[in-house]
Order: structure tokens, then sequence, then C-alpha cells
């Protein structure tokens, strides 16, 4: 099976849906030899926001110290390959369609058998653990797809465990009280693991607690055993202190923006802090870590940035970076957000700091019924609203309405689905439009 034969076949595999448990995935990782075994060290990341960056950052400073990285992560921007990485480097088409052909025989054999076929999401899980243990890495930074304790990812043996945040999102999988989504979250946490926690204050810090309690794992929670200081920024990067119970970091540069990402370089730095990465490692691998589509700025003249925030707490986050970075900036947003999260909620958040508003549907069976993003825009009291079905058109009608001056900035939010193809098409646009400084 060649690689465009692998991805037909893979996606193919989403029509049966999401499906939690770890059943699937233990009968499919055994009868492929168990290949999460011969990986010696894990980081697990769970959290309602900030998980890839989290994982980005904490796989940069890992790669800097000198280990060989595995890093599993989801969605994509362009490539199903990004979400398979060795040494921050997504695998080729070739290893992809290796290592699918070994497994989806499997898979159908698993089915035939009268056993519940795997999910999409947990092909790709074992995908990425057969890929990281032929590779040989030294350590694997792995993302969870939803929650933690029945993602597929739990198969894996995490002695370090991260949970960055818990908030209202996916409750028709992890539960309908934020008791019952820490709980899910709190699941990755192994027994004797080391915990870092991004979780403040509440009832989710509580369960997480006890739940590191009952595992005998070790817990550092942000604002306690953790802490960090913004000394300075700009539009391009920040400067940061961090502090790790006694031991103390300063002067580290961010070249991700907002004060949610000063947070996660916190967590990301006590775990590999835990990881055995040393100072100087920590200092470049926060200094070189990319991570597309999360308040980028792609254009200076016009000012454009683009943000996967997508539900209530990614708003939150988006707006307090805009009020603190661009707070004198009529803002144009181009929007769209997949009908399973809590669209109305997150636009309240969002449209008190726009002047003019197009929508545009992600490119997902999940978009839903898109125009009532319209209608909800309109209804706030929004004047100038659009909405457009074609990315393309989308981008050069948000591009018109930005004024002549500096006064404006077209923002890009909601999906990272859309965000991407926002994004492919003004880079390409930019090669050939003048007015676009990238």
């Amino acid at each position: 099976m060649n690689y465009q034969q692998s991805i037909i076949e893979l996606k193919n595999l989403s029509k049966f849906g999401i499906n939690m448990g770890l059943q699937r995935i233990c009968e499919l990782l055994h009868r492929l030899g168990n290949p999460q075994q011969r990986i010696n060290h894990y980081i697990h990341i769970a959290g309602t926001n900030g998980k890839g960056s989290v994982a980005a950052i904490s796989e940069s400073i890992l790669r800097a110290q000198g280990h060989r990285t595995g890093f599993f992560s989801s969605p994509h921007l362009y490539s199903y390959r990004e979400r398979f990485r060795i040494n921050s480097q997504p695998i080729s088409e070739r290893t992809l369609a290796y290592h699918f052909s070994n497994i989806i025989p499997i898979v159908r054999k698993i089915a035939d058998e009268g056993f519940e076929r795997p999910t999409e999401f947990e092909v790709s899980t074992a995908l990425a653990l057969c890929c990281f243990a032929e590779a040989g890495v030294d350590w694997a930074v792995m993302e969870t797809g939803l929650g933690g304790a029945i993602d597929s990812t739990n198969i894996i043996d995490g002695e370090i465990a991260v949970i960055t945040n818990v908030d209202w999102d996916h409750m028709e999988y992890l539960g309908n009280t934020i008791e019952e989504i820490a709980t899910v979250k709190a699941g990755i946490i192994k027994k004797g693991a080391s915990v870092i926690c991004g979780v403040t204050d509440g009832v989710a810090l509580d369960i997480i607690k006890r739940k590191a309690a009952d595992q005998q794992a070790s817990l550092s929670i942000l604002g306690r055993e953790l802490e960090f200081r913004i000394k300075s920024f700009d539009s391009v990067r920040q400067v940061i202190d961090i502090t790790i119970s006694n031991h103390h970091y300063s002067d580290l540069q961010l070249p991700l923006l907002g004060e949610h990402q000063a947070a996660n370089a916190t967590l990301a730095v006590a775990a590999c802090e835990l990881a055995g990465c040393g100072e100087q490692a920590i200092h470049q691998g926060l200094a070189t870590v990319k991570w597309p589509a999360r308040l980028e700025i792609i254009s200076q003249q016009p000012l454009i940035l683009l943000d996967g925030a997508h539900n209530c707490q990614g708003m939150d986050s988006l707006v307090a970076a805009l009020s603190k970075l661009w707070p004198n900036k009529k803002i144009v947003a181009l929007i769209g957000m997949l009908a399973d999260k809590e669209r109305e909620r997150a636009l309240d958040i969002l449209l008190p700091y726009v002047e003019k508003v197009v929508v545009c549907p992600p490119p997902s069976a999940r978009a839903g019924d898109w125009h009532r993003i319209t209608a909800y825009c309109r209804n706030w009291g929004k004047q100038y609203v659009f909405e457009e079905a074609d990315v393309k058109q989308a981008c050069q009608l948000a591009l018109k309405l930005l004024d002549d001056n500096d006064d404006s900035m077209l923002l890009a939010a909601g999906s990272l689905y859309l965000v991407a193809e926002i994004r492919k098409f003004l880079f390409n646009e930019g090669c050939n439009n003048d007015r676009l400084v990238l």
C-alpha cells in the first residue's frame, strides 16, 4: 500500500466515529508486539487547551538536550505526517505507508473475528508507537486526543504526566460537570509518576490531587511549586523568568505570544527538568520552538494574526493577548468553528473586541450549520457581518475590509482545520500580492 492509499484508508476509518475506551488499542498493540513497551521514556500530556504547545516546547527542550525524540499530536495543519514526528521532522510518506501497511491487515482481522474495529485515532496512536519504537527514540512526547483515562494514548506508562487545565469541552464524551471532566483527564496519572499541573484551584485541582495521592505520584502545581514572570514582550517574543521549586531560570526567550504560552512554557520546563534536561537545553529549546497557528503573526503590513482558539478558554487567552499587544487595533475577524464546540459562548468572549466579521465554515464534516454563527453575530449586534463558503473568497473579502491605514488588523481564529487553510492561502497570496508583507 502506497502513501496515498494509506491516507485514504486511514481517513475512511473516521466513518466509525469516536469510540472511547482502551480495549481496542490493547488488542491492536498486542497483535503488533506491544511496540509501546520498547520506548523507554514518555511525557504524556492532557488538558482542555495548551496540550500541543506544552508538547512542542517539551520536545524542543528534549532535543536541545541531545535526546532523540518522538512527538505525537493532533490535528495536523497540512499533512497527516505532521502528527508523527521524529526529532521534530514529520515522518516520510514511505515510513507512514510501511507502518500502516503492517497495521491495517490486523485491523481488518480484528473486525473479521467479531471484535470492535479500532478507530482512526487508535490506529494513528498505534502507528505513532510503531514509528517511535523502530526509530529508537529516547523520549516520546504524547498528546491525548480526548480526555485521558479512556483515550487510546493512555496505553502508555507515562512516567511524567502533564495536565494543562480543565474546562468545558467534548462533554458528550468526557462528562457534563467539571468534576467528571477532571476525573477523566486525571486518568493519565500512573503509579509513581511525576505530575505537572496547570490547574490552579477549584474542584478540578482537588480531583487531580486525590488521584495523584492514590497513585503515590508527586505533584507540582502552577502558582505554587511552579511560577513564572513575564519580564518583557513585543509582537515577536516574550522574555520570561521561571522558577521550579528552588531552581530559577532567568531571561528565557519564548517566541510564542501570550501569557497562556508563558504558563505552558513553565509546565514544559518543569516536565523537562524531571527528564534531566539542563539549563542550556531549556534556554535553547524555548528560544527555538515552533508551533504555528497559535497567536502567529504571518504579516506585519497589514497585521495578520492566526490563532486556533475554538473554545471558551482558548478565546479567553486570545482576547487577553489582543488587549495586551494590540489594544487600539480595529479587528476584522475571519472565523469558523466546529458545531460540536460551544460556539455561542466562545463568540460572546470574542465579539466585544472585533469590528467586522467574516464567517467561513471549517473544511470538516463537523462544521454543521455554520450559518448559525453568522446569525448569532448579527443578533449579537454586530453591524458588519459577512459570510463566504469558500476559504479563498473569505480571505479576499476579509482583506478588503481592512482599512488602508495601520488602524486595523485581520484575525483568523477558530477551528485549526479552517485556520490552516487560511494560512495556506495567505502565504500563497503573499507571494503575489504586494500588500502583504510576510
